[in-house]
């Protein structure tokens, strides 16, 4: 969690901030309704104020229901602070007026959040706290009562914190193999966080304790007392100290055994778990430790009867005496909390040198236990403090204790950061360079990596040839530059002379697949695994899998496998085995040193990922390369494994640190290395933006040379924005911990399926292998009945749906998945989703999906009898690309200088009077076009004549879609280069389908499958482009190129440039993804509607902090003179229109035609209705709200899900209606603010095509008949403060949608506790469209009463 502000500080900026801001056009619309509303708020505001704070209440225990006055003065950071109408005051000003007058910003106590969630049940604005305490409550339920009331309990103040300086170790004996590899020391941090008052965890053994008082021994001290000394001291991974904790007290075991027995002892434990929430805010601002506080409860239901001991050996261990032959990979699974971390002495040997240990007590969190970690030996200097999430891999004796030494055991620090085993191998040079590898995707094109590329793919397809010959590897090194001409194209270079070197490296490669994997001769190729020194022989029997996914969520680490081999072995001593190991195949020219210390990390790591994935014991795998044709044997010894995992928990440390304070580990400091790499740009702008200087960067010149551009200003933008991003990526990715941690459990939350099976009745399956190369898997629900299965050409057997079958979940097609099996194994495979309905999910994967370790003779059997769960992979580059597109905004470059002035620096668009262009045929074209009107008109010649930027505001129905196809029309005359862009594929590909009626030529970049069926013929890899000259000629045909904000990496965008981007839906897509696509760019247009849904985001911190305000709505508050709006719709007739053009829009839209403002909703059949449904369905009254305070119908709380069955069966009821009037199913849409009442509409409504979603998915959508499930009704209506129905841009989405025919349902007596509804209901009422349905009519209807009592089974 990162360090607070500082409460007047900030609140004093922020006052500044809006005084500077130019004044704003006049209020309209949504600014009425603020004024009107306001005062008695005011009033009550002023009355509550003079409430003292000692009258303000609070439940502990549901901290939402806390109601402090509305203005407060200055709070000190520690108090609790909880407020009811401030957010929805917030949600619910206008426009301008929610922009421009200041806002105060609260500071909440440790670790207090708000979440708000369309599955909120609640009151929706709750208070959610300190992950710590929270997890604590979760374990007191099974915990005695006094426990559960420790758990709960206030902050304490009385405990200190006490500063503990660096403690080292003394440099081991070591070769000097060792001392070059070993990773650079890190600084010493200044301050580290330890508790001052120590217990003894429950099975602490009498050791001699040393005290210590104020300071630490420093490292001569250890050479006094005894250093620790390690068995094998020779290995080249071995981690440097780090910085340790220390005790202020003396601890001894005496008094520790006695104080364990005595019932005092709860009153410490009450003490320490009072004091997590401050321990969370003390270590946020201490840089020597960084906690993951949002980790969850681990999900495994294990009993502890069935663990499964780690194998230990006092020999020189290897991996085969470390890793246990785990059958069950959930036996012996540990995750604790990490509730205190102190140091004691023990003797060490015979001599009685004294040797430093950490003790550090942990909460069991899944059996509320407390147990205690000893860490020994170079465990000794991890870094570990309260707060922290761990994973230990070992087993607890009875006393509730576990030792981590040289020889046994694992910690893994942190195991929810997944780090690749490439990234740490590669962390021992620069850690710095491997977070920003981490954090930053870049779109640089090279061309020895391209080479490495298509070579491995090369060595890859040999390796699966049953015979491989030279004239097969030439064949396939042609198709192989044909597949990545794209990646040719974008590094400049030419197919021949690629070939060329392709060429010169198959004789080396083939010669090694006749050695290795089908040598006739009696003579095997000779290994070595330096072993015993000497050489055994190897063949290679079987190629398991190539670019093989392995993730050990366990391990925290994640890795692609080259080659996953079965392996012969024949050796002189130990006669012949077989076994499976990794084949890492090697390129480059680094063959020795540092590199060769890296590819041998590499192996080690994939060997522990292979032994997880195979459930089975690795201990060894090959290296080949190719430079030198050598092979060499990595055998895993215990002492590479521990500091191969002590440097991946320090890279996690730094990733966590990195993402929380935006601290990046020190710079290396070397010229000589610095200035050739990849990251020099950004490193330096980062070291400058936290206060680094040229003294600190060690690189002098180097380092002004690439900073000295940027201002004070431009510098905190860049932090802001920063922390933001990790502010958005940490509540994304929280999410992906859920699959790590709760495999066979469907979470009603989850954004994915689980208890999915393979569809047997496909007939495609297994055999299906698509022209682009990928295999296709349909799944249907296990519990999915026969007569439900769908029928060859994609219709149900049934056709009305059982409610269990449903594919209810927020999966889309062309999201990227991963696939578990219920039954443990975690990222078996991933793919990308190619259809999905209601009854099945189509998947593509680049390979055969196949289970681990599965024969080939039972293959297809074993994966029609496993069950899946998929998850969309939140894990997915854009927030890495999201930070690059910022930083490129800071890099001294021209394009970067221009956009920064504008973006940062908010200087005004400059444009060009229209009359110098009256011969300009763009400018006659739009004069003369009869389709247009003069809104339309006035927003194309805004855009001719912007020199930066111009601003188009899309009112809804107003037609912005075909005013930007007239837009490019115009522009194409001017033979100018135009990008498309916007944030999803739908929006890009609906302006495409326009492009193309217009017989608009272009090129559109995106994956295949997930764009839109008209427009993929437009694809690149449907153009026939099979060389680099075929790319250079058809991009020198078309100047429109379309792709979405994300898509900007792809390789034909290497190097190219653009007159104008054009970017549909800004107003929805936040800043920093904005940036991306107006880097390629001369002029650009941002197009949207900031009166609608603004950006999507998740973190409550980071939309608190302008992260929801898009580059659009920004843009438009500076500079109302860059806007053109667009306020002729064609979409609502009057009626409809009515309401949002009061609520909102200050009356400024209009409806296009008479044939508009009139339309009816038509009825082919005139069927009789039951008395309340001929009203409701009148076409003379284009808007209905359905009270039900008559009936009543009553909200449903589930936990956290709040949902409606009364109003569902209604909406129902009116789409049975509709159909059999003759209404088309594609012509109805159901809104509703809650996704969990759209899964309960979608049970209950039989029409298939009937679009059900919540506000935030009908975006950019209509239809000709709405039905709006409000949902909301309680017997306590003030009680009821919805921050979704008090969200005026969702309100106004939701009144847009409808085009001749909006139906309301809710209660006016809740809803009317919203300002903004009331006004709603008023307006309504003002067309005499108030029906109030009673409980006769609700009964009078049999279906309706059959829905209901369905719904009560259910």
């Amino acid at each position: 969690m990162a360090p607070r502000k500082k409460f007047g500080s900030s609140s004093s900026s922020k006052k500044s901030n809006q005084n500077n801001r130019q004044s704003q056009p006049s209020k309209f619309g949504i600014e009425h309704f603020f004024e009107r509303h306001t005062q008695n708020a005011a009033q009550s505001a002023s009355q509550n104020a003079q409430i003292p704070k000692s009258s303000q209440t609070s439940d502990p225990k549901n901290p939402s229901q806390s109601t402090p006055p509305a203005n407060l003065p200055t709070i000190p950071a520690a108090t609790v602070i909880a407020f009811g109408n401030q957010e929805n005051a917030r949600e619910d000003s206008p426009p301008d007026v929610s922009k421009s007058v200041p806002l105060k910003r609260f500071k909440f106590s440790p670790g207090m959040l708000i979440k708000q969630s369309q599955d909120d049940g609640g009151d929706e604005i709750t208070w959610k706290i300190s992950p710590v305490n929270e997890r604590l409550q979760a374990v007191s339920k099974h915990l005695p009562e006094m426990m559960r009331a420790l758990a709960d309990a206030s902050k304490l103040n009385a405990l200190n914190f006490h500063k503990c300086s660096q403690k080292q170790s003394p440099p081991g004996s070591v070769g000097k193999l060792e001392t070059w590899l070993s990773s650079p020391p890190p600084k010493a941090p200044e301050r580290s966080v330890i508790v001052s008052k120590k217990l003894c965890p429950k099975g602490v053994e009498q050791e001699q304790a040393v005290e210590f008082q104020g300071s630490c021994l420093n490292s001569s001290d250890w050479n006094n007392t005894g250093a620790v000394k390690c068995q094998s001291p020779f290995s080249p991974f071995r981690t440097p100290p780090s910085m340790s904790f220390c005790p202020d007290d003396t601890v001894n075991d005496s008094m520790c055994k006695e104080t364990c027995d005595q019932p005092g002892l709860w009153q410490h434990r009450k003490a320490l778990l009072e004091l997590l929430d401050q321990v969370e805010d003390v270590i946020s601002v201490e840089e020597s430790v960084t906690n993951d506080l949002e980790a969850n409860l681990s999900l495994s239901q294990e009993n502890r009867s069935n663990e499964i001991s780690v194998e230990v050996d006092t020999a020189p261990k290897t991996l085969a005496k470390c890793t246990p032959q785990r059958f069950n990979r959930r036996s012996s699974e540990h995750n604790f909390l990490v509730l205190e971390v102190y140091e004691k002495h023990k003797t060490g040997d015979s001599s009685g040198a004294l040797s430093p240990f950490k003790v550090i007590r942990l909460l069991n969190e899944q059996r509320g236990e407390e147990q205690a970690l000893h860490l020994c030996d170079e465990w000794f200097n991890s870094i570990i403090g309260p707060g922290d999430t761990i994973h230990v891999i070992g087993e607890f004796d009875k006393q509730g204790k576990c030792v981590v030494d040289h020889d046994n055991n694992l910690v893994i620090v942190l195991p929810d950061i997944v780090v690749s085993g490439t990234r740490v191998a590669a962390s021992f040079s620069c850690p710095r360079r491997t977070v920003l590898d981490e954090r930053l995707k870049c779109s640089e094109h090279s061309t020895p990596a391209l080479i490495g590329t298509l070579l491995h793919q090369i060595f890859q397809a040999g390796l699966l040839k049953e015979l491989p010959t030279k004239d097969f590897l030439e064949e396939y090194a042609r198709i192989v530059l044909q597949k990545n001409v794209e990646s040719l194209y974008a590094c400049g270079v030419k197919e021949k002379d690629m070939l060329m070197k392709l060429i010169e490296a198959i004789p080396r490669i083939l010669n090694w697949l006749i050695s290795f994997r089908h040598s006739q001769k009696t003579e095997l190729p000779a290994v070595a695994f330096g072993s015993n020194g000497g050489e055994e022989k190897v063949t290679i029997s079987e190629i398991i899998d190539i670019e093989e996914m392995a993730w050990a969520p366990r391990y925290g680490l994640k890795g692609m496998i080259d080659a996953s081999v079965r392996v012969k072995i024949d050796s002189e001593t130990s006669g012949a085995e077989e076994k499976i190991m990794p084949l890492e195949f090697k390129t480059g020219k680094g063959t020795t040193g540092q590199s060769a210390m890296e590819h041998s990390a590499q192996v080690i790591l994939y060997t522990l990922l292979m032994s997880e994935r195979y459930l089975k014991h690795i201990d060894s795998g090959l290296l080949y390369y190719l430079h030198t044709d050598q092979t060499q044997g990595v055998l895993v010894r215990r002492s590479d494994l521990v500091g191969l995992i002590m440097r991946r928990n320090e890279l996690a440390k730094d990733i966590l640190k990195a993402s929380t304070t935006q601290q990046l580990p020190p710079m290396l400091q070397n010229p000589n290395m610095c200035k050739g790499c990849r990251h020099l740009n950004v490193c330096t702008i980062y070291h400058k933006a936290n206060g680094g200087n040229t003294e600190s960067s060690g690189l002098g010149d180097i380092f002004d040379t690439h900073v000295k551009h940027l201002s004070g200003t431009q510098l905190g933008f860049l932090k802001k924005w920063d922390r933001l991003i990790d502010l958005e990526a940490k509540e994304m990715q929280a999410a992906n911990r859920k699959i790590w941690r709760s495999l066979g459990l469907r979470s009603e939350h989850s954004s994915g399926l689980s208890s999915v099976i393979l569809d047997a009745s496909d007939k495609l399956f297994p055999t299906n292998c698509p022209k682009d190369g990928r295999y296709l898997y349909r799944f249907v629900r296990q519990d999915l009945p026969n007569c439900e299965r769908e029928t060859d050409n994609g219709e149900t057997l049934n056709a009305v749906p059982s409610p269990i079958g449903n594919l209810d979940c927020t999966l889309r097609s062309g999201d990227h998945v991963i696939f578990s099996t219920e039954s443990s194994r975690v990222a078996v495979a991933n793919g990308v989703i190619t259809d999905i309905s209601r009854f099945h999910v189509s998947v593509s994967f680049p390979r055969r999906l196949r289970l681990p370790g599965s024969k080939s003779s039972s293959e297809v059997g074993d994966l029609l009898q496993e069950v899946w769960r998929i998850d969309k992979d939140e894990f997915t580059t854009s927030f890495a690309i999201m930070r690059f597109n910022l930083i490129q905004l800071f890099v001294q470059s021209a394009e970067a200088s221009r956009l920064r002035n504008m973006i940062v620096d908010i200087e005004a668009p400059r444009f060009d009077s229209a009359g110098i262009f009256s011969q300009d045929p763009a400018i006659s074209y739009v004069r003369s076009e009869k389709s247009l009107n003069k809104d339309q008109r006035r927003a194309i010649q805004k855009i001719l004549t912007a020199k930066d930027y111009a601003l188009i505001l899309g009112m809804p129905g107003t037609g912005k879609t075909s005013t930007m196809v007239h837009a490019v029309k115009a522009l194409l005359m001017r033979d100018a280069s135009i990008l498309l862009t916007s944030y999803t594929n739908s929006a890009v590909d609906n302006l495409l389908i326009k492009l193309k009626a217009q017989g608009i030529d272009f090129v559109r970049i995106g994956r295949y499958e997930a764009v839109h069926e008209e427009v993929r013929d437009h694809c690149f890899s449907e153009t026939g482009a099979c060389s680099v000259e075929d790319i250079k000629l058809r991009l020198a045909q078309v100047n429109v190129i379309a792709v979405t904000c994300l898509g900007i990496t792809h390789p034909l965008l290497a190097n190219r440039r653009f007159d104008v981007c054009i970017m549909d839906e800004a107003g929805q897509i936040t800043l920093p993804v904005s940036l991306g696509p107006l880097m390629f760019a001369s002029i650009f247009v941002l197009v949207g509607d900031h009166y609608q849904l603004p950006p999507l985001v998740q973190s409550t911190e980071a939309r608190e902090n302008e992260m929801g305000i898009s580059l659009f709505c920004r843009l438009s508050e500076a500079h109302p003179q860059a806007i053109s709006a667009l306020q002729c719709q064609y979409r609502m007739n009057a009626g409809i229109m009515e309401l949002s053009n009061a609520l909102i829009y200050g009356n400024r839209l209009r409806c296009g035609s008479p044939e508009i403002a009139n339309a009816k909703l038509q009825f082919l059949y005139a069927k009789p209705s039951i008395s309340w449904l001929k009203e409701v369905l009148d076409p003379n009254k284009p808007v209905i709200f359905i009270n039900t305070d008559m009936l009543p119908a009553l909200e449903v709380k589930d936990q956290k899900t709040v949902n409606n069955p009364s109003e569902a069966c209604i909406v129902a009821e009116i789409i049975d209606e509709l159909v059999n009037k003759g209404v088309s199913e594609e012509d109805i849409g159901i809104i509703t603010p809650y996704n969990s009442q759209a899964n309960f509409i979608r049970r209950v409504v039989c029409a298939a095509f009937v679009e059900i979603h919540t506000i935030d998915k009908y975006q950019g959508r209509d239809k000709d008949c709405i039905l709006v499930s409000f949902v909301r009704s309680t017997d306590n209506p003030r009680a009821c403060k919805s921050s979704l129905l008090g969200d005026w841009q969702r309100i106004n989405v939701s009144l847009t949608r409808a085009k001749k025919k909006l139906i309301l349902v809710g209660s006016c007596k809740t809803l009317s506790n919203v300002p903004l509804l009331k006004l709603l209901i008023e307006k309504v009422d003002e067309q005499s469209g108030i029906f109030c349905i009673s409980q006769k009519d609700f009964h009078q209807s049999g279906k309706l009463k059959r829905c209901s009592q369905k719904l009560n089974v259910l």
